[in-house]
């Protein structure tokens, strides 16, 4: 009676046996996976859901801002950063009008900035102006100019390594393109190579 207890004498079951046990009939195939009965239940994500690190209150994505994700309780936008809260909030909108205050002030300092002088720049196109007129000095500077950068574009090697570019083209360099450029349907493009 100690060992085993009476059944018959009718004290109640302890909890733990009673839900324990149920009258569903369940089968199992050798490997040990369910064949029929109890289904199985399937997760809902095989990712980790609703974790929330470094004292955040919401997820990483939480929050989108001038395309970048962030966490939408500190407006944070770096990844594993740690939660700032409201003050993070307020401190990152006094940075940001600081910063329009400067640009504000700087831009007010450049509006009385000496003229730019007009340079006689070309624009690239493939209508050339009628009334264009080219110094004939510039011109065979630029057609000895495209000889040059050919002949370096045609041996990368000889191109160095700290090569300073200038992207102000004048109508001169823009005319020795037009007049060293090979075109395609042009009957006589063999005989120039």
């Amino acid at each position: 009676m100690e060992k085993y207890d009476n059944a018959a004498a009718g004290k109640n079951l302890p909890q733990e046996l009673l839900l324990g046990q149920t009258e569903r009939e369940v089968e199992y195939d050798r490997a040990g996976r369910i064949i029929k009965g109890q289904e199985m239940l399937l997760p809902r994500s095989k990712y980790e859901e609703d974790v929330y690190i470094n004292n955040h209150t919401t997820v990483w994505g939480s929050w989108w801002k001038d395309h970048q994700w962030g966490y939408k309780c500190c407006k944070q936008l770096i990844r594993n950063s740690y939660c700032t809260g409201t003050a993070g909030i307020e401190a990152a909108e006094a940075a940001t009008d600081l910063m329009k205050a400067n640009i504000a002030r700087k831009e007010a300092t450049e509006d009385n900035v000496a003229p730019v002088e007009n340079k006689n720049l070309a624009t690239w196109g493939s209508e050339v102006p009628e009334d264009l007129v080219l110094d004939p000095k510039k011109l065979t500077e630029s057609l000895w100019k495209e000889d040059e950068r050919r002949r370096e574009e045609r041996d990368e090697r000889k191109r160095k390594y700290n090569v300073k570019w200038n992207d102000e083209v004048t109508a001169e360099d823009v005319e020795a393109y037009r007049m060293k450029r090979i075109h395609h349907d042009d009957p006589m493009k063999e005989f120039l190579n």
